[in-house]
């Protein structure tokens, strides 16, 4: 649900974005005194709600493996070894710390093992592929190894949010592949999935990689950067995202505020305040730390500046 009526909520940065559930236990979870045997309970009646909705369980997943200690995390999936989420979150807890630093051959090989105990003990289940995949892009595996996981991710959930963005950031010339790989993904998935699936906002993220690449080179590049916004490719994502996802509901899915976000960062970007204005509207205050914390910047301080420059421009 995307809320964005009443009063003007203070943006603040919140993981769980519009799940109130999930706040909640993010809450209960990184307050003091909460011990092992109290989380796990907490972290499995989370999970166990989302039934068979994928999408939400993603998101659930990796709110928590963000906020959980790993202590918990590997308690759970060993006192628990025959429950596929309790492996399937030991394992998103080691990618989720690879982001941060790099983590320790032993550490991977270990996420690796949970995320196939995962699969075998629920075989429907998308997830534990997607972190195997998550796992092997900080890796840097060859795409013998990426792309058979790729499918398998595919087969059960041809549209995971998750699963698109790593493998984006998988073919993207900073990694494993290059701009012409990269964008060839997006066309492909933009001109096959539906409009309001959870890849909607995956066609911004290379125009706004290009962006923030136009201005990282400095002189004409970065003066010609704006260019852009105005161009044929930018306006034919633009236009029909800024008339669209701001309607209550639109967006079905978990990650809806976060690519909201995207759309107002990348409508300020093109100098369209008064275009964004609806999409901070229902973005209610709740901000992501990409792209607001490019270059080093407070997220939520550039996320109201913005906010305050369309709202004065509506």
């Amino acid at each position: 649900m995307i809320r964005g009526l009443g009063r003007k909520p203070t943006p603040r940065l919140a993981p769980e974005l519009d799940d109130a559930e999930l706040g909640h236990a993010c809450r209960q979870l990184t307050g003091r005194g909460t011990a092992r045997t109290l989380a796990a309970p907490i972290v499995e009646r989370l999970l166990n709600d989302t039934g068979r909705d994928w999408d939400r369980r993603a998101h659930r997943l990796a709110a928590l493996a963000a906020v959980t200690r790993p202590g918990i995390q590997r308690s759970w999936a060993e006192l628990q070894p025959g429950r596929p989420d309790a492996q399937t979150l030991c394992a998103w807890g080691t990618l989720a710390r690879g982001t941060r630093t790099p983590q320790p051959r032993d550490e991977f090989e270990q996420a690796f093992r949970a995320c196939a105990a995962a699969a075998h003990l629920d075989p429907h289940d998308p997830n534990p592929w997607v972190v195997r995949l998550g796992l092997l892009r900080q890796w840097r595996r060859p795409r013998t190894e990426v792309f058979p996981i790729w499918r398998e991710i595919v087969a059960r959930d041809p549209w995971h949010r998750e699963a698109h963005l790593q493998m984006y950031g998988y073919l993207s010339p900073r990694e494993c592949g290059s701009l012409a790989q990269s964008m060839d993904f997006v066309d492909q998935v933009r001109a096959t999935a539906p409009a309001t699936a959870p890849t909607a906002g995956l066609p911004l993220l290379p125009l706004i990689d290009r962006y923030h690449t136009a201005r990282s080179k400095g002189g004409v590049q970065a003066l010609m950067a704006d260019h852009l916004w105005s161009g044929y490719e930018a306006t034919g994502i633009l236009e029909p995202a800024q008339a669209a996802w701001p309607e209550p509901g639109h967006l079905p899915y978990a990650g809806a505020i976060a690519d909201l976000n995207l759309l107002a960062y990348a409508l300020c970007a093109a100098r369209a305040p008064t275009r964004a204005a609806p999409v901070f509207r229902a973005i209610a205050g709740i901000v992501t730390p990409f792209p607001w914390a490019h270059d080093g910047r407070d997220p939520v301080l550039a996320f109201t500046t913005a906010q305050r420059w369309a709202d004065a421009s509506a």
